[in-house]
């Protein structure tokens, strides 16, 4: 019986419901769970519910969208992923109603004093949720193996397990770090054995399940599992992360960062053999769907940057910070460098929807998305130091800024695959030598970034802004790290594009650089007797040398 007779079976069909209504009320659960409470006598670390509901609600919601589309083999094996999570995670929850104060949940319920705290309604919520999706992952399991029509060889399955294994390694270690004598930051090895046990499966659960839709024949199964192996990681892994970046008194743990960087590499695991057929031209066009049209994927890309942008303004516009005191919060100087980004963001995302010219400025993006995260980064730096104080909590703007990220990433994607898409319709050309010219000027932006981006822009009395090496702004200098990274990498490849792609690469790098300019003359003020240091200047010669170096491809691109 071939998979499109079993597809349209009734009890096949109605079972696939089933276990994807048992598993959207388990979430539905999941989310009320922290609303309700689970003890009484502490309060979360930060305001939680909205970040717990949109973890836990994503699996179902995932999986509904794709039952939608007609991709209901991808949705069960999402829905049978996540619930052999919820085993573990079952009884990690449960040990709030055993022994509250050997819990380290500060999403849930943060310990200010040593008088012990009791269950509350929420906790045995969270247990019913967790049982939901353990009966709607059970059903859909069996339907994520049922055969399929058209099978792709499990190859490099050792690839997505090695991947997993990485994550499973990161939740062993500690959720995060606290100089708080009432919040514990114990790791599952030091949790009573309930929680050992809970903490113990949910890591083991990592490589299982990824091992199991790994050796499935069928492309949708694999594709399935390692998606709802990353829900299920982000949910387990993002509470912690943001409780120790904004609440006071604790710290991120790199066991967290660990497991979250895999988990998100792991999305892209079952891609990675159809992506090696793309990018080599050797496209199957029996098991690789059909590639969607330039056009769509520019509209899609110029959506998701237009969106991006509208969140960097918004974020610029409305208060970055809230103070713990009810007062307004002053106003962050590092957010004026926003306006100009998130300018040239949207400038490059309305282009996107221009037929003629959305070929031209899509290579742009690149830089234009760094030159973003290097403004954000400033913001970020501040807002996260007066959380840590416990002076502010982060305001409107600084989460509208955050929204920027994942719009950016997608926007990213859609212009890769736009890229891919391109090439696949125009084949490859002839590789042109590079004009000496073109190179020198290529070669000494690469120089005068470095510069840029190592030494400081600003110097003041008692102050100088940071650089590359980590100092008391590490989010800056991280952000300032990659981007360089970034920046030389792509100087490297322009060498291999074609003249008018490569014009726009360095013009969007010519943004960055700019924006590394821009900084101290837009956030200078906030410095007694400030001064504009190397960086700024080596950031403008920069800038000329890019701009300059674009001018002379595009105009042999043009001939």
């Amino acid at each position: 019986m071939t998979r499109t007779e079993l597809e349209n079976q009734t009890p096949a069909a109605g079972r696939l419901r089933t276990s994807w209504a048992l598993a959207a009320a388990g979430s539905l659960l999941l989310a009320l769970g922290p609303l309700l409470g689970v003890v009484d006598g502490a309060e979360p670390a930060f305001t939680s519910w909205p970040l717990l509901a949109l973890l836990a609600l994503s699996p179902p919601v995932v999986a509904g969208v794709l039952l939608m589309r007609g991709r209901p083999f991808v949705a069960a094996g999402l829905i049978a992923a996540a619930g052999v999570f919820a085993v573990g995670r079952l009884l990690s929850d449960l040990l709030i109603a055993f022994e509250p104060m050997d819990v380290a949940r500060p999403e849930l319920f943060r310990p200010t004093t040593l008088l012990a705290v009791t269950p509350a309604a929420g906790v045995w919520v969270l247990v019913a949720g967790h049982v939901l999706v353990i009966a709607g992952g059970a059903l859909a399991a069996g339907r994520a193996g049922l055969p399929a029509d058209e099978t792709e060889p499990p190859t490099l399955v050792g690839l997505p397990v090695l991947i997993a294994s990485v994550a499973a390694i990161g939740l062993l270690g500690k959720p995060f770090t606290s100089t708080d004598a009432f919040q514990l930051d114990r790791g599952p090895w030091e949790l009573p054995v309930l929680g050992l046990v809970g903490g113990l499966l949910v890591a083991i659960a990592v490589p299982l399940a990824t091992a199991l839709s790994a050796t499935s024949p069928d492309p949708d199964a694999r594709q399935g599992g390692c998606i709802g192996v990353t829900l299920a990681v982000l949910a387990v892994v993002v509470p912690g992360l943001v409780a120790g970046t904004l609440a006071p008194g604790l710290g991120v743990s790199p066991g967290p960062v660990t497991a979250l960087v895999a988990a998100v590499v792991l999305l892209g695991a079952p891609l990675h053999v159809r992506a090696l057929r793309l990018a080599r031209g050797e496209r199957d066009e029996v098991r690789d769907p059909a590639l969607p049209s330039l056009r769509r994927m520019h509209v899609i890309a110029g959506a998701f940057a237009v969106a991006a942008a509208v969140a960097v303004l918004a974020g610029a516009l409305l208060p970055q910070l809230t103070l713990t005191t009810g007062g307004p919060a002053p106003g962050l100087a590092a957010a004026n460098l926003l306006w100009v980004a998130g300018l040239a963001l949207g400038v490059v995302g309305l282009l996107l929807f221009v037929p003629s010219a959305a070929p031209a400025v899509r290579p742009a993006l690149v830089g234009v998305f760094f030159a973003v995260q290097l403004a954000a980064a400033g913001s970020t730096e501040s807002v996260l130091a007066a959380s840590q104080a416990g002076v502010a909590q982060p305001g409107a703007g600084f989460w509208l800024m955050v929204v920027e990220l994942p719009l950016g990433l997608l926007a990213l994607v859609c212009t890769g695959i736009a890229a891919a898409i391109e090439r696949e319709n125009t084949g490859e050309t002839g590789r042109e030598q590079m004009p000496v010219a073109e190179l020198g000027a290529v070669l000494l932006a690469g120089l005068f970034a470095v510069g840029a981006f190592a030494l400081p822009t600003t110097r003041g009395d008692g102050f100088e802004s940071p650089g590359l090496l980590p100092g008391t702004d590490p989010a800056v200098s991280w952000t300032l790290l990659i981007s360089l990274t970034a920046l030389i990498i792509n100087l490297v490849l322009v060498n291999r594009s074609r003249p008018a792609r490569g014009a726009a690469v360095l013009a969007g790098f010519a943004v960055l650089a700019g924006v590394r300019a821009l900084e101290h003359p837009l956030t200078g003020d906030r410095v007694e007797n400030a001064v504009a240091a190397p960086g700024t200047w080596l950031a403008l010669a920069s800038v000329a040398a890019l701009v300059l170096a674009a001018g002379l491809m595009g105009a042999r691109g043009s001939r």
